[in-house]
Protein backbone atom coordinates (compact mmCIF):
# COMPACT_ATOMS: atom_id res chain seq x y z
CA UNK A 1 0.00 0.00 0.00
CA UNK A 2 1.61 3.42 -0.87
CA UNK A 3 1.17 6.54 0.66
CA UNK A 4 -1.82 7.84 -1.40
CA UNK A 5 -3.93 4.64 -0.39
CA UNK A 6 -2.75 5.28 3.63
CA UNK A 7 -4.06 8.61 2.87
CA UNK A 8 -6.97 7.94 1.56
CA UNK A 9 -7.94 5.01 4.50
CA UNK A 10 -6.67 8.34 6.78
CA UNK A 11 -9.63 10.46 5.42
CA UNK A 12 -12.50 8.04 5.63
CA UNK A 13 -11.31 6.83 9.13
CA UNK A 14 -11.69 10.61 10.11
CA UNK A 15 -14.89 10.77 8.92
CA UNK A 16 -16.52 7.81 10.78
CA UNK A 17 -14.59 8.48 14.00
CA UNK A 18 -16.75 11.83 14.55
CA UNK A 19 -19.63 9.90 15.07
CA UNK A 20 -22.90 11.86 15.58
CA UNK A 21 -21.46 15.16 13.81
CA UNK A 22 -21.35 12.69 10.49
CA UNK A 23 -24.23 12.64 8.44
CA UNK A 24 -25.43 9.28 5.93
CA UNK A 25 -26.45 10.33 2.74
CA UNK A 26 -26.94 9.21 -1.22
CA UNK A 27 -24.95 10.51 -3.68
CA UNK A 28 -26.14 11.23 -7.04
CA UNK A 29 -23.70 11.46 -9.64
CA UNK A 30 -25.25 13.45 -12.62
CA UNK A 31 -25.05 11.67 -15.83
CA UNK A 32 -26.60 12.39 -19.48
CA UNK A 33 -29.28 15.65 -19.37
CA UNK A 34 -31.97 15.10 -22.46
CA UNK A 35 -34.19 17.43 -23.92
CA UNK A 36 -37.78 16.63 -25.14
CA UNK A 37 -38.37 19.02 -28.27
CA UNK A 38 -42.32 18.40 -28.07
CA UNK A 39 -42.88 18.81 -24.34
CA UNK A 40 -39.87 21.16 -23.37
CA UNK A 41 -39.21 18.77 -21.05
CA UNK A 42 -35.45 18.52 -19.56
CA UNK A 43 -34.26 15.22 -18.09
CA UNK A 44 -31.77 14.30 -16.23
CA UNK A 45 -30.26 11.04 -15.17
CA UNK A 46 -28.12 10.31 -12.13
CA UNK A 47 -26.61 7.24 -10.70
CA UNK A 48 -26.67 6.50 -7.15
CA UNK A 49 -24.23 6.10 -4.24
CA UNK A 50 -26.07 4.64 -1.36
CA UNK A 51 -25.10 5.21 2.09
CA UNK A 52 -22.02 7.90 1.88
CA UNK A 53 -20.77 9.08 4.70
CA UNK A 54 -19.70 12.60 5.05
CA UNK A 55 -19.52 15.36 7.12
CA UNK A 56 -21.48 18.99 6.60
CA UNK A 57 -19.03 22.44 7.25
CA UNK A 58 -20.07 25.72 7.71
CA UNK A 59 -18.20 28.46 5.16
CA UNK A 60 -16.30 31.32 6.71
CA UNK A 61 -17.54 35.12 7.00
CA UNK A 62 -14.75 35.87 4.77
CA UNK A 63 -15.27 33.17 2.05
CA UNK A 64 -18.59 34.47 1.46
CA UNK A 65 -18.95 37.23 -1.52
CA UNK A 66 -22.36 36.81 -2.50
CA UNK A 67 -21.25 35.35 -6.46
CA UNK A 68 -19.56 32.65 -5.99
CA UNK A 69 -20.16 31.29 -2.81
CA UNK A 70 -23.65 32.21 -1.20
CA UNK A 71 -24.90 32.82 2.45
CA UNK A 72 -27.04 29.44 3.12
CA UNK A 73 -23.90 27.26 0.93
CA UNK A 74 -22.35 24.34 3.08
CA UNK A 75 -19.41 22.47 2.57
CA UNK A 76 -19.83 18.34 2.26
CA UNK A 77 -16.32 17.05 3.49
CA UNK A 78 -16.47 13.18 1.72
CA UNK A 79 -13.78 10.69 1.71
CA UNK A 80 -12.97 9.51 -1.74
CA UNK A 81 -12.75 6.12 -1.27
CA UNK A 82 -16.82 6.76 0.27
CA UNK A 83 -17.46 7.25 -3.56
CA UNK A 84 -15.64 4.20 -5.39
CA UNK A 85 -14.91 5.13 -9.12
CA UNK A 86 -17.56 8.36 -8.40
CA UNK A 87 -15.67 11.44 -9.42
CA UNK A 88 -17.77 14.01 -7.88
CA UNK A 89 -18.76 17.21 -9.96
CA UNK A 90 -20.76 20.16 -10.92
CA UNK A 91 -24.37 19.18 -11.24
CA UNK A 92 -24.22 16.00 -8.67
CA UNK A 93 -26.34 15.77 -5.80
CA UNK A 94 -26.71 14.97 -2.25
CA UNK A 95 -29.48 13.21 -0.41
CA UNK A 96 -29.51 13.69 2.91
CA UNK A 97 -31.43 11.03 5.39
CA UNK A 98 -33.91 13.82 6.22
CA UNK A 99 -34.29 14.18 2.55
CA UNK A 100 -32.94 18.06 1.87
CA UNK A 101 -31.82 17.84 -1.58
CA UNK A 102 -28.31 19.68 -2.10
CA UNK A 103 -26.17 20.53 -5.59
CA UNK A 104 -23.08 20.38 -6.05
CA UNK A 105 -21.44 23.88 -7.15
CA UNK A 106 -17.67 23.35 -6.61
CA UNK A 107 -14.95 20.79 -5.80
CA UNK A 108 -11.90 20.75 -4.49
CA UNK A 109 -9.21 17.93 -3.03
CA UNK A 110 -6.31 17.26 -0.95
CA UNK A 111 -3.15 16.69 -3.23
CA UNK A 112 -3.63 12.55 -2.21
CA UNK A 113 -7.26 12.99 -3.62
CA UNK A 114 -8.13 11.57 -0.50
CA UNK A 115 -10.93 14.11 0.49
CA UNK A 116 -13.50 15.55 -1.25
CA UNK A 117 -14.52 19.11 -0.72
CA UNK A 118 -17.53 19.85 -2.03
CA UNK A 119 -19.69 23.35 -2.03
CA UNK A 120 -22.77 22.52 -2.01
CA UNK A 121 -26.44 24.30 -2.30
CA UNK A 122 -30.35 24.43 -2.40
CA UNK A 123 -31.18 24.21 -5.44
Amino acid sequence: MGLRDALRNAAKAAIGAVGDVAVSTNYLSHGSTTYNASTGAVTATFTTVAGVTLVFDEFRIVEIDGQAVKPNDKKALIPATSLGSVVPAAEDRIVANDSVVWEVVGVRTDPADALYELQIRKP
